[in-house]
């Protein structure tokens, strides 16, 4: 059970992930250009860990080129999930940042499952799940409204134009993540190996946001603003390796339905921490009761949906 933590540890450094990504993008000017930087450094990290854990390097290119085509769209995938994160954090702040994709993963999570896509197992929707999935709905909007009600009550705060619009979007980039995970897992099966499944998760991220950056980059110098910048500014992909590691060594000790609550509870404690104290000079969002226990009820929720 102790390898579990792993897993807890993984999802609360997702939010202090995306941070750390933000304070980034402001330095650089972009983004996207912060999106890469994380992948390169999360790539170098992985590479690290699967040459040790599977004694090299050696992965099974005939058997990808064998396989359908979108074994590969985990990593577009995955560049939506964290670009998307950069772009909401300043935004709806850390807890919204971290619920509301929760939310679109679990809403996608249920499609997937039901109609068996990416050729995921197909499961029959019942009672439990149903009422799991509405407890992750109330919870979602019991933060999402006191947050509101926050906001609106503190006038020397500025209002978000198109906030709702952004909260959709927080769903998108959920859905993304939850599609990311059922591409991977059958990549896992086709290279026999999760780690190399996501070392070419991160490879194809960080070739799409190469070619993404070429086309969109406008600033000539964007090295100028990492002069003088904190040594954690570059520590948002060992944080992304950390969620990755810790997904796979916990779905193998405790299984995926419990792996997926352990992540989900790291990751809105995180969210909570992050907005409570302007973790990495995040804007410092308080905290109430009503956010709380709203988390609590998406746990709850999603321990009953998955379990």
């Amino acid at each position: 059970m102790f390898l579990a933590l792993f897993g807890f540890a993984g999802g609360m450094g997702m939010p202090m992930q995306t941070s750390i990504n933000a304070q980034l993008g402001r330095r650089v000017g972009s983004p996207f250009l912060s999106a890469l930087l994380n992948f390169l450094v999360g790539i170098a990290a992985l590479l690290i860990i699967t040459s040790i854990v599977e004694h090299g390097l050696a992965i099974p290119v005939g058997s990808i080129l064998k396989a359908p085509p979108w074994v590969l769209f985990g990593g577009a995938f995955a560049v939506v999930f964290v670009t998307g994160n950069i772009l909401l954090m300043p935004r709806i702040g850390s807890v919204q940042t971290a619920i509301l994709p929760a939310l679109g993963q679990i809403l996608m999570g249920t499609l997937i499952d039901t109609f068996g896509w990416f050729n995921s197992a197909q499961r029959d929707m019942s009672v439990p799940r149903i009422i799991g999935v509405a407890l992750v709905i109330a919870g979602v909007l019991t933060v999402v409204l006191a947050k509101a009600g926050r906001t609106k009550g503190n006038a020397a705060r500025k209002a978000v134009p198109h906030v709702w619009l952004w909260r959709a979007f927080g769903l998108i980039v959920g859905m993304c993540m939850a599609s990311q995970t059922a591409v991977n897992s059958h990549l896992g099966i086709v290279v026999e190996s999760r780690l190399f499944a996501s070392v070419i998760n991160f490879s194809v991220g960080t070739t799409l946001l190469i070619i993404l950056n070429l086309i969109l980059l406008k600033t000539k110098k964007p090295g100028e603003g990492l002069k003088g910048a904190p040594l954690w500014i570059w520590a948002g992909g060992l944080f992304g390796a950390l969620f990755v590691v810790g997904n796979i060594i916990t779905a193998q000790t405790v299984g995926t339905g419990m792996a997926v609550v352990i992540l989900l509870t790291g990751l809105m404690v995180g969210g909570l921490l992050v907005d409570q104290f302007g973790l990495f000079r995040a804007q410092q969002r308080p905290v109430g009761g009503r956010e709380i226990f709203g988390v609590v009820i998406m746990i709850c929720g999603a321990a009953l949906f998955y379990l």
